[in-house]
């Protein structure tokens, strides 16, 4: 109990002396608290994110046809790469929930890809299996063109650095993509 109380004064009192200052805290400011506060703070270098209701109302198919699709995927200065993705399908015949563990950006289009933490098919469990999906931020702009997923591909071990070439289709969601 004295540990806890002491690591809480201490706590409080890097708070204090650092004050409002804007930098993050460093290495002897966080003690033991952060295994690698360096990978802590590194900048995010890349992201794609979405999140999408339904990729059919872009594609003139029935409202339904699809059902959700969200992607959250970070790069890292340091080179690491983490993110979630899940993928609810239609009818409700499943689900996807991956954890990302790759991302390639190049221009306005990028490749995610990692393994299924948990998700199911059809009864089917598809847990570890690896998934790839490619999404393309097209602008925001009422000119542009809508922006743009692939579905997702599962059971496909090919890494994002390879960017395949899969179909894309609109969405009427904002992709994210930098």
């Amino acid at each position: 109990m004295r540990s806890l109380s002491f690591t809480s004064v201490l706590l409080l009192l890097v708070v204090f002396v650092t004050g409002c200052d804007e930098s993050a805290p460093t290495a002897a400011q966080l003690g033991s608290s952060i295994e690698n506060p360096t990978e802590a703070y590194s900048r995010v270098v890349h992201q794609a994110i979405l999140g999408s209701a339904d990729l059919c109302e872009a594609n003139s198919l029935p409202t339904g046809c699809d059902a959700n699709f969200s992607l959250v995927a970070l790069e890292r200065a340091n080179g690491s790469v983490s993110g979630q993705w899940q993928d609810t399908f239609a009818n409700g015949d499943g689900y996807i929930h991956v954890d990302v563990d790759c991302l390639s950006v190049n221009g306005n289009e990028a490749w995610v890809s990692g393994l299924i933490a948990h998700g199911n098919l059809g009864g089917s469990d598809l847990t570890g299996l690896p998934a790839i999906t490619r999404i393309a931020d097209n602008g925001t702009s009422a000119n542009d063109p809508p922006d743009q997923i692939s579905f997702s591909f599962i059971g496909d071990a090919t890494s994002c650095l390879a960017e395949p070439n899969f179909p894309l289709f609109d969405i009427t969601a904002q992709v994210r993509v930098n």
